[in-house]
């Protein structure tokens, strides 16, 4: 079998033509395009879950993953398709997540049914409690600051140093100052 050359005739586009028309699309056009149809992608999500401001969340979202996608976006109808097919998909994997949060928060609540604290425990409760606040009223106040910053506040060790102007070093050793004079108390017990 003998291969013949097909002449490009003046109806069918050429390579150059091929290449302008699987160009992808550039982050301004792509942004342009989720601005034109952001309203129509937030109905889609809210029509599925019910709750506008979610599903404003979750149109910008899609919105900070197109920047992944962008590349293999070629045309505006195209991409208008795709940013439609991830509000449906976002909006199903909202759906999922909340249906598996709600089942195991209620799985934990079966955990403490029933369980009704006894006025021993409350008594020991309150009696530990006291014996920590005695234990950190004899420490030194930036150790209490320190413990409070870190423990109650949750704000990371390098922040703490920074605010109490002293090294991350020292926050290091008034944390571990802290924890093993309360636990020395409650071991005494």
């Amino acid at each position: 079998m003998k291969w013949r050359r097909i002449e490009p005739s003046a109806s069918a586009p050429s390579v150059a033509d091929e290449a302008v028309l699987t160009t992808a699309l550039t982050t301004e056009e792509l942004t342009r395009i989720f601005i034109e149809i952001r309203p129509n992608l937030e109905r889609v999500i809210e029509r599925r879950i019910l709750d506008r401001h979610t599903a404003q969340d979750l149109a910008q979202d899609i919105y900070f993953r197109l920047g992944r996608v962008s590349s293999l976006l070629s045309s505006e109808e195209g991409a208008r398709r795709y940013l439609m097919r991830m509000a449906v998909h976002a909006a199903l994997y909202h759906m999922r997540s909340e249906a598996n949060r709600v089942q195991l928060l209620a799985g934990a609540l079966t955990l403490f049914e029933g369980h009704v604290a006894e006025p021993e425990e409350h008594a020991h409760a309150r009696d530990q409690m006291s014996l920590i606040e005695a234990t950190l009223a004899e420490l030194p106040a930036k150790c209490r600051d320190v413990l409070y910053l870190t423990r109650v506040e949750g704000l990371p060790r390098e922040e703490v140093a920074a605010r109490l102007g002293v090294s991350l070093s020292l926050v290091n050793k008034y944390v571990l100052l802290a924890l093993k004079a309360c636990a020395q108390k409650l071991g005494e017990r």
